[in-house]
């Protein structure tokens, strides 16, 4: 049963709260929204509960290095999206991070290793992303869009718990972190607002991961040594506070800039 509600509620959750707060306060404090380890967390939480704390703290380090494929995705995604439509775009993103996922697959790194190539990954892609002029405007969002974020969200983070569990601790953190709610979130953007405001976005999503980073880092190190419990509690905390930083700074760039417009849909 707790299986079934980290699936089908947290996850989809997250991206009901992404969306909303980009139509909110702008792309990029959604994308720092988006950053939240609510689908990584409950994958690793079922790691830890069906196979192990020693699974999960090494599924978890693995995870870190996923955060290389993500970045690879993100600026693939974007420059693409300059000149292609998002079918383009997300086959270009998916293709980068499958590579860089198969080439770090055999890769079996400690947490600090993990750490430092997720650090040096994510600021390089936020450098090399494309910049925009200032925040795009942000359109109406149809009756429809949200429950059919919700519902893919659902179905994809469904399916990595279930290759984490088949795949081994390594390469299911790999997966867990792979551009899953990065792609969803991405194609609407980007069919919806145009490639400036999905540039807005994956720089937003680049920035909130530092409190994703945490998060992993903290299950990495505690959950052999304190338990499951309490790793968890820790980790989240810690993450929620990264990402309140992240998200009152990306807020002050955006009431520095210009004004969006835009609401949800009534």
């Amino acid at each position: 049963m707790l299986t079934e509600v980290l699936e089908l509620v947290v996850a989809p959750a997250l991206v009901a709260g992404s969306t909303v707060a980009a139509h909110r306060w702008g792309h990029r404090v959604g994308g720092v929204v988006s950053a939240f380890p609510a689908i990584v967390g409950p994958v690793l939480l079922i790691a830890a509960l069906d196979h192990g704390a020693a699974f999960a703290a090494k599924a978890a380090s693995g995870t870190l290095l996923g955060l290389v494929a993500l970045s690879g995705f993100a600026v693939a995604y974007a420059w693409t999206a300059r000149r292609a439509g998002w079918g383009a775009s997300l086959a270009v993103g998916w293709v980068a991070a499958a590579l860089i996922a198969t080439a770090l697959s055999p890769v079996d790194a400690g947490p600090v290793v993990g750490l430092g190539g997720a650090a040096l990954a994510l600021a390089v892609a936020h450098r090399a992303l494309p910049a925009t002029a200032g925040p795009p405007p942000v359109a109406v969002l149809p009756r429809w869009e949200l429950p059919l974020r919700i519902v893919l969200t659902a179905v994809l983070v469904m399916t990595l718990s279930a290759a984490a569990g088949r795949f081994g601790p390594v390469v299911g953190g790999l997966l867990a972190a792979l551009p899953v709610l990065a792609s969803i979130l991405a194609v609407f953007t980007h069919d919806r607002h145009g490639a400036d405001a999905l540039a807005a976005l994956l720089r937003g999503m680049l920035s909130g991961m530092g409190g994703f980073a945490a998060f992993c880092l903290l299950v990495a190190v505690l959950v052999t040594r304190v338990g499951i419990t309490v790793a968890f509690v820790t980790a989240g905390v810690a993450a929620l506070a990264a990402q309140a930083l992240s998200v009152a700074a990306e807020a002050d760039w955006a009431d520095a800039a210009p004004a969006s417009e835009g609401s949800v849909a009534a």
